[in-house]
């Protein structure tokens, strides 16, 4: 009898060892999957930040002494342009703050891609604007033409280009 239940063990432990095999081999399958969906997502991000990169260099072109600065904000990564100048004002010391921040979120459970876009023009909030699209290589142009476009309209409110920009333009006396 003692044969008999020893062999009745060894039947059960060799069953759960298979079904524990096969359960380990489909959660390697998942992570696999699942890492490589991060790495693509990865990847994409940096063709996105190479798109601000490039327009970056251009921008610093004309406006020189904005500095970009990456990071972590909310969660989502960051790329910022910011300038901090004086403003003019009668206070010694007074500094007027500006910046461009673009927030990156891919999202790879649904292979879409978000970005976020901040702007402040001397101290003061302009508008933030998102866009999300697709993570291909199709949606790619479309997520540098939202970049390209929060640029143009940062240099427009920057330099005084729109009613908003006149607004809180600098006074000169």
């Amino acid at each position: 009898m003692t044969s008999r239940f020893q062999d009745k063990l060894k039947e059960i432990r060799d069953a759960g060892v298979r079904r524990s095999e096969a359960s380990h081999k489909e959660r390697n399958l998942e992570d696999m999957a699942r890492s490589q969906k991060t790495v693509a997502a990865f990847e994409y991000r940096e063709r996105v930040e190479q798109t601000i990169e490039e327009l970056v260099a251009n921008f610093l072109g004309e406006v020189p002494g904005f500095v970009l600065s990456r990071g972590f904000f909310e969660g989502k990564y960051m790329l910022a342009l910011r300038l901090d100048e004086p403003s003019g004002d009668l206070d010694e010391g007074a500094h007027s703050y500006s910046r461009l921040m673009f927030l990156l979120a891919p999202h790879s459970e649904d292979n879409s891609f978000e970005i976020q876009c901040r702007k402040t023009v001397r101290n003061r909030d302009v508008e933030t604007q998102s866009h999300s699209g697709p993570m291909t290589l199709d949606g790619l142009p479309t997520h540098s033409a939202f970049i390209e476009e929060q640029f143009l309209g940062f240099a427009r409110v920057y330099f005084g280009d729109t009613p908003q920009a006149k607004a809180i333009s600098l006074p000169t006396s």
